[in-house]
């Protein structure tokens, strides 16, 4: 393992380069901060150091502060762990150093990476590095003095809009807004950075002290102004957030009483945040996406990822679409099939559509789209799968025809070739069941639109190789998904846990409760929109099907409402025709469509759950749990099954693919912090209310009356771990 340390080196010209190492990415942990104090010291001590650098070792400056130090906080509570940096550090032993400190910056900074070179009187950097502050993604404030020193090297709007939206800018850029100060060649990074230290202390080059600096800020009240503007538009895009709204109080801190006083109050609201429950949330997240990529017995085993040049995507519709875009904008040959010329050319124009679409959000460059584009063919047979790693089929949720395929690409395909099914909900065991290479047969669950939703599912059966399942998890990362490996059952990890969200929305509606005041609760809880309005966007025809293999596969707790279907039969269809629960206009909002209450009073006549005939009175917390416990309880199931490797992988597939709010960390994580007896008795409650739907499972049960974290790894269960 790489040593964690903190290196100094004195040239004969007098100038000591401090070098941090910690790879990858050179994090501050507490040994590289205390090393750092000790070699500010000593190099502020010895008559032999006229001046000072900082760098990076590896090429990259630093990543920012350990989030691990985070994790361990949340774990035991004691804020003390946290080590003082924006004072005892950035402010005493770098910014006010009697010698000058020049900051030499290659790959990137940022976070407290980047916080160190603005503590430093002068930024020397390499082409193409990457400098922000992207502290509020993990619930926290800059604290190490960036909400104070980003302002006046750059201007007031440009340091709100990084530190708000966490959002990063090349060195080329850092050297217009006046936060670089030169950009070198990496290869002469150390040499300009050293020449420009020398140049400070022998008063060649201005000694300027950040925290100092106020012409950038311009007046206090064209200040309070800009800062009044980001406070109405946090409020609106992040109204769950504290920590944007504590950022901007710091900041006006800060401008309005000095840099010092706003170092001092930045300190203090970014130890009170550290301990939120959105910093708990956001940082599990972090590390809940990083442990995806360890599978027992697929990544722990000594396997190499085989190389996937080319890839055959069956079926161009828009599922099969996306994939081929996702696949062809990271340098993927695609052989895409279609069954004739008619959709093969429509396939082909909504792939140069999403391609289009990416440039023009500014994701493509035109060249890298002209490049992509080139990677694609259309092809009506098989002839050119002989060569190809990896098929990916993506027709209809058709058994018969998705059993058709697999026994012609088992043929068309080469011994290697992956064979991959796009399928959401059927069983992999009934797709693969007529072909001999059981060992090739996997799941690609992508979600819709593939090429921009971060989350892919993957599905292994009990005969899928371990190597078939690290190459597709490579092909994952390599289109810039977050590979996720799941076990195999009907609707898998997602669905399977998601399928009773809307089925208890639906129950509420047949108790009594507004359809649009659900949605609404829903939508304040953090979701992008309500279980109604997402029915309006999939599209009744989804709504249905998907709810039928459900019905089929879990009877015992499935709510049988004929809403879907009296909503079809009065020509409604959603989004697609522009009318289902909302009206759909172009250039508009979705608006509440009051004509579709007529027809949810039909269906109550039709369920009769309304107790005495009468709407039930539940507050909006009732609503929120009476939604989402449910979703809990099949999560629990999923965990007592072995579906998933561990809980924090249905966190970040909940995350990821249903946009469940990354601040409550996820559905199993929101569901600890709400505290397992809660959810247990709940469910209890409204089951002897109003039936099986909400009965707990007996892993909730047993977790609740023990006293057990729901995600706790499984100690000992029957069916634990069976589908992986």
């Amino acid at each position: 393992m790489a040593q964690i340390r903190v290196t100094m080196e004195v040239g004969n010209d007098g100038v000591a380069v401090i070098t941090m190492s910690n790879p990858p990415v050179n994090a501050l942990a507490i040994p590289i901060i205390s090393g750092l104090k000790e070699k500010f010291d000593e190099a502020t001590r010895r008559s032999d150091v006229k001046a000072i650098v900082l760098t990076g070792n590896g090429g990259r400056f630093s990543g920012g502060f350990d989030i691990n130090v985070f994790q361990k906080v949340h774990g035991t509570g004691d804020i003390s762990i946290m080590p003082d940096v924006s004072i005892d550090l950035v402010v005493n032993a770098m910014e006010d150093c009697k010698k000058p400190l020049v900051a030499a910056v290659e790959g990137l900074a940022l976070g407290g990476g980047l916080e160190l070179a603005m503590g430093c009187h002068a930024r020397i950097a390499a082409p193409r590095a990457q400098l922000g502050l992207p502290e509020l993604s993990l619930g926290v404030i800059p604290g190490f003095g960036g909400t104070q020193r980003l302002p006046r090297l750059i201007g007031l709007s440009k340091a709100i809009e990084m530190m708000l939206l966490s959002k990063p800018i090349m060195s080329e850029e850092g050297k217009k807004l006046g936060l670089i100060d030169a950009i070198v060649p990496s290869e002469e990074l150390l040499k300009v950075s050293c020449r420009w230290a020398l140049d400070i202390a022998e008063r060649r080059k201005p000694w300027l002290r950040s925290l100092h600096r106020t012409d950038k800020i311009g007046s206090l009240s064209e200040a309070r102004e800009v800062l009044r503007t980001a406070r109405q538009q946090a409020k609106k895009t992040a109204p769950n957030l504290p920590q944007h709204q504590a950022c901007l109080d710091v900041i006006e801190e800060g401008i309005v009483h000095g840099g010092y006083d706003g170092v001092l109050k930045e300190a203090k609201v970014f130890k009170e945040l550290v301990l939120s429950d959105t910093a708990k949330g956001l940082v599990h997240v972090f590390l809940a996406q990083r442990a995806t990529s360890k599978v027992p017995n697929v990544t722990d085993v000594g396997l190499k990822p085989r190389q996937t040049k080319k890839v055959a995507v069956i079926g161009g519709g828009l599922m099969g679409s996306g994939i081929a875009t996702a696949l062809i904008v990271s340098n993927i040959f695609v052989v895409l099939k279609e069954v004739n010329s008619e959709y093969l050319l429509k396939g082909i124009k909504m792939i140069e559509a999403n391609v289009q679409g990416l440039v023009s959000r500014g994701k493509l460059t035109k060249d890298k789209a002209e490049k992509a584009l080139s990677m694609l063919k259309g092809v009506l047979d098989y002839s050119e799968f002989r060569d190809v790693d990896m098929v990916i089929e993506a027709v209809i949720e058709n058994v018969p025809l998705k059993q058709k395929i697999f026994s012609e690409i088992e043929k068309a395909c080469p011994p290697h070739c992956i064979l991959a099914t796009n399928t959401s909900t059927i069983d992999l065991n009934v797709i693969g069941e007529k072909i001999k290479s059981q060992d090739r047969v996997i799941g690609a669950h992508f979600f819709s639109p593939a090429h921009v939703m971060p989350l892919l599912e993957i599905v292994r059966t009990q005969k899928t190789s371990p190597q078939a399942i690290l190459d597709l998890m490579t092909v994952g990362k390599i289109i810039k998904k977050v590979p996720v490996v799941v076990g195999n059952c009907t609707g898998f990890a997602v669905n399977r846990t998601f399928f009773p969200y809307t089925q208890g929305a639906h129950i509420l509606v047949n108790l009594g409760v507004d359809v649009f005041r659900i949605d609404r609760v829903i939508s304040n809880f953090g979701l992008p929109m309500g279980p109604f309005q997402l029915q309006d966007l999939a599209g009744y025809g989804v709504a249905l099907a998907v709810g039928k293999e459900f019905a089929n596969a879990f009877p015992d707790r499935t709510f049988r409402s004929p809403l879907i279907e009296l909503l079809v039969k009065s020509g409604r269809n959603g989004k697609n025709n522009g009318k289902g629960y909302y009206i759909y206009e172009k250039g508009s909002k979705p608006k509440p469509d009051p004509s579709v209450l007529p027809i949810i009073e039909e269906c109550r006549k039709h369920t009769k759950i309304m107790p005495n005939g009468k709407p039930i009175s539940v507050s909006d917390k009732e609503i929120l749990e009476m939604v989402l416990f449910p979703v809990v309880n099949e999560a629990c199931r999923v965990l007592d099954e072995g579906v998933v490797v561990r809980a924090s992988d249905l966190d970040i597939a909940s995350v990821l693919g249903m946009s469940f709010p990354s601040y409550r960390g996820g559905l199993v994580f929101w569901a600890d912090t709400v505290g397992a007896n809660h959810v247990y008795k709940s469910l209890k409650k409204w089951s002897e209310m109003y039936g099986s739907f909400y009965k707990p499972s007996k892993f909730l049960e047993e977790r609740a009356l023990k006293g057990i974290p729901l995600s706790a790894a499984a100690t000992s269960s029957s069916s634990s771990m069976s589908r992986l």
